[in-house]
C-alpha cells in the first residue's frame, strides 16, 4: 500500500474532527475546556501530528454531542450510516420526554406516518 493510501484515513479522521468542532461553534480552546482535555495535545491530534486515546476521544465526541462514528466515516463530513443516524437523532430525543409525552407520541407517530404514506 502506497504512503498516500495509508494516510487517507487519518487525513479523512481529522477533518472529520475539525468539521464536527466547527459545526458547534467552537475553538479549540473551548473544546479543551468542555471535553476536559489538554489544547496543545488536542491541536496536534486536529492535525494528525499525535495519536488519541479512546477514553479522550469519547470526552471529545461527548463535548461535540455525536457519535464517535462520525470521525472515521470515509468521507469527511458525513455519518458513516445516515439511517442509524436518524435513528440515534430520535431515540435522543425521545430519551429527554415524560411518560405522558412517550404515550402521546406513540400514537401520533403511525397516523404521521399513514398520512405522509397517503400524499
Amino acid at each position: 500500500m502506497d504512503r498516500a493510501r495509508k494516510t487517507e484515513p487519518l487525513r479523512w479522521f481529522c477533518q472529520n474532527l475539525k468539521r464536527a468542532r466547527k459545526a458547534k461553534g467552537y475553538s479549540q480552546e473551548t473544546l479543551c475546556e468542555i471535553a476536559g482535555i489538554d489544547l496543545s495535545h488536542y491541536g496536534a491530534v486536529e492535525r494528525g501530528e499525535r495519536a488519541i486515546t479512546i477514553q479522550k476521544l469519547f470526552q471529545i465526541t461527548t463535548a461535540l454531542n455525536i457519535p464517535m462514528r462520525y470521525l472515521f466515516s470515509g468521507e469527511p463530513g458525513r455519518p458513516s450510516n445516515e439511517n442509524e443516524d436518524s435513528f440515534e437523532r430520535l431515540v435522543e430525543f425521545l430519551r429527554g420526554r415524560d411518560a405522558k409525552e412517550l404515550e402521546l407520541f406513540n400514537e401520533i407517530l403511525p397516523r404521521l406516518i399513514e398520512w405522509k404514506s397517503d400524499k
